[in-house]
């Protein structure tokens, strides 16, 4: 029997809906999800110039919420205005520049952040162009689960850059040569220790420097090193970096005459010594730690004028490194609730460098670099850099 033609088209079209229906019918596979990690930068940078190049300073705190382990693979940082590539970290690199909040971790391990935990990212970053409106990272990492690695990435984790500029201020402390030792990288050292008071971690000393005295042959001390009183510093007139008003100042901590004195048990609220805060102004103020008991010439609400001697130096409190002055300048009036923030000289000559605080801590002489040496204006002297001021 011959097929109508209307009864073909009935039969093509039972068809095609017979296989949308089976299409319709089978359930399309879900991309999978794969949970991150929490990044929070809670302190924006603010540019300062250090040896001639701007320099951004902030940190990314890394949480993982998950019950497994995640390992840090390589971090990105990009300049949101143009997608320019600033600074990749991987490997070795990225391990040194991580610590882990609590028990600390070593090596690689350094790249691990365990389940419930977290790990800090510490940022120096020198910028080869002009300084960038607002930044983007990209964190490359792997879950840790039990039936195997499980690769993962975030990206666009993005952070203002703070449009202010550092305050300039004169010198602390007279002449030299004096060496500014710090090393933004050293766990444990004053950029990366953190204090939590009413309820926010902060970096108070993100900008600090131990001020030391050195002779015309590089030694800190004459005779006996161990005796305070025979370091060249010792004594040295402190000097109040700017007009202003100062907030607070103590000077109720005896010292010891040598310097393992200084480095037993001391309380949190001594380890500063005897000290003085001086209020810049625009929320700014200046710290001045370590100072020699019964040598502070200031009290709580004296106006003093750029230059004037507010103390000497000495060696009170948690002083491990021996007679220096701590210097740093913060958000806020109190020791160690608040961020610290940079601040420049407006005029200091570099002679030479340390390789590092372990060079100086070994007794070798610092050298002369090759760049970076002479006059300098409206800096912030480079890490461990042997620098005398007019």
């Amino acid at each position: 029997m011959r097929s109508s033609p209307t009864c073909v088209v009935v039969l093509a079209l039972t068809m095609l809906l017979g296989s949308l229906d089976s299409s319709a019918a089978t359930p399309q596979p879900r991309s999978p999800l794969v949970q991150s990690v929490d990044i929070q930068i809670p302190s924006p940078p603010m540019p300062v110039t250090i040896a001639g190049r701007k320099h951004l300073a902030y940190e990314l705190h890394i949480t993982n919420f998950r019950p497994f382990d995640v390992e840090l693979l390589q971090v990105e940082i990009f300049d949101a205005g143009n997608s320019n590539l600033l600074a990749r970290f991987s490997d070795a690199q990225l391990a040194q520049q991580l610590a882990r909040v609590g028990p600390r971790a070593e090596g690689s391990e350094r790249r691990r952040v365990v389940a419930g935990g977290r790990t800090i990212l510490y940022v120096w970053l020198p910028l080869d162009a002009g300084t960038p409106v607002k930044l983007e990272h990209g964190i490359e990492f792997a879950v840790l689960r039990p039936s195997g690695r499980e690769r993962a990435s975030v990206a666009n984790v993005s952070c203002q850059v703070r449009n202010e500029q550092p305050l300039v201020l004169t010198a602390p402390v007279r002449g030299g040569p004096w060496v500014a030792l710090y090393d933004p990288m050293m766990i444990g050292g004053h950029r990366t220790s953190i204090y939590t008071f009413d309820g926010r971690a902060r970096i108070p000393a993100r900008f600090a420097i131990d001020w030391v005295k050195l002779a015309d042959d590089a030694t800190h001390a004459h005779g006996d090193a161990s005796v305070s009183a025979n370091w060249h510093g010792y004594g040295s007139e402190v000097l109040a970096v700017a007009d202003g008003t100062i907030i607070d100042a103590a000077d109720d901590l005896s010292e010891g005459a040598t310097i393992s004195a200084a480095t037993g048990q001391i309380a949190l609220e001594n380890a500063s010594g005897n000290y003085v805060i001086l209020d810049l102004g625009r929320g700014r103020y200046a710290f001045y730690e370590h100072l020699k008991h019964g040598s502070i010439k200031v009290k709580r609400g004296d106006r003093v004028q750029r230059g004037a001697v507010i103390a000497l130096l000495g060696n009170s409190g948690s002083s491990s490194s021996g007679p220096h002055l701590h210097f740093h300048v913060a958000d806020a009036a109190t020791e160690l609730a608040a961020e610290g923030i940079p601040y420049v000289f407006d005029d200091f000559e570099v002679l030479g460098a340390y390789s590092g605080i372990e060079t100086y801590q070994s007794g070798q002489r610092w050298q002369p670099v090759a760049t970076g040496t002479g006059k300098r204006r409206a800096e912030l002297p480079a890490a461990n850099t042997v620098i005398t001021f007019p």
